[in-house]
């Protein structure tokens, strides 16, 4: 998976620059995710003490842990936004060039060329194959990336608190990395099925579209239009039967995460039950649980995408 980021890395060239900024900001992104959360468990503890009649609760402070969270938010906004500005376009830029580069070459190759290689695959390559690096590189990328730059951010923070609590969450983005690594080398096995039946299905439809005036001048579209409908047929159950495979890591993948966001809450509570923890620290860890992984969840759907631009990169190339 991390070979494919790589990969791609290199493919958007000299839009590499803008790329890298953009986890800068995603970095920035997730410390001000973290912060209403730190915020709150502060809040809760001047609260805890005003009931304790430790320390009586200053309105002041309220006002300014209210700014705190405003201030927060669009900190949070300002980098997301900032990301996007820099990493989204650069697919459709550096696809807009590849397009050109490869135009240029078949201007130039034998009309033999075009007879010796299937059609469906060079449209495909040029359209379809393309289309999804328009459409998803910059989003695994930084579904990826970002995922774990969020995730190690918060554990990060954590580890000022509880040690205990950041090595089981960072066990639990290790177990999930495995399994992960599961589905990348399944995916590996499976994307030139899925390539392939691709392929087949638009060399089916380009077949049709093309003889579609000898199939109405002789009524032949039942028998025509049987071809392209096997093409469709197996390209669902293609498909679906991929789809099965991932089902176990992917169900592993999430497990791993439930785990360990239960153990922190576990870990948490004892914590504070045998006095090693403050009650405040305890419900700010309890709520880091509920979005600690949420990032790296998303990379399920993520590796196998990225499994198909590697093949779709291997066509292109």
């Amino acid at each position: 998976m991390l070979s494919s980021v790589k990969r791609l890395t290199r493919w958007v060239g000299p839009y590499k620059r803008r790329v890298n900024i953009g986890y800068l900001f995603s970095f920035f992104h997730s410390l001000f995710l973290a912060m209403p959360i730190m915020a709150a468990a502060y809040a809760l503890n001047m609260i805890i003490e005003d009931y304790r009649g430790i320390a009586p609760l200053n309105p002041v402070w309220i006002w300014g842990m209210a700014g705190f969270m405003v201030f927060a938010v669009l900190g949070r906004f300002l980098f997301s936004y900032l990301r996007a500005v820099f990493q989204d376009s650069v697919a459709y830029e550096r696809t807009a060039e590849e397009r050109i580069v490869i135009g240029d070459i078949l201007k130039r190759v034998s009309l033999g060329f075009f007879s010796k290689n299937n059609t469906g695959e060079l449209s495909a390559a040029v359209t379809t194959d393309l289309s999804y690096f328009e459409m998803f590189s910059m989003k695994m990328m930084d579904t990826i990336v970002n995922g774990y730059i969020g995730t190690g951010v918060m554990i990060l923070l954590i580890l000022f608190f509880s040690p205990l609590i950041s090595a089981i969450a960072l066990a639990g983005v290790l177990l999930s990395a495995l399994a992960l690594h599961g589905m990348t080398v399944t995916s590996k096995r499976n994307t030139r099925v899925h390539q392939q039946v691709q392929d087949d299905m638009v060399s089916a439809v380009l077949e049709y579209v093309r003889g579609i005036s000898i199939v109405k001048a002789f009524g032949f579209g039942g028998a025509a239009r049987e071809g392209a409908a096997d093409a469709f047929e197996n390209h669902k159950k293609i498909n679906i039967r991929i789809e099965k495979y991932y089902a176990f890591y992917n169900g592993l993948h999430l497990l791993s995460l439930k785990i360990a966001s239960t153990g922190v809450v576990l870990a948490a509570v004892a914590s504070t039950l045998n006095g090693r923890m403050e009650l405040s620290v305890m419900l700010m860890m309890c709520m880091f649980s509920f979005v600690l992984f949420g990032n790296v969840e998303a990379i399920n759907s993520a590796t196998h995408v990225m499994k198909m631009l590697d093949a779709a990169m291997d066509k292109i190339e």
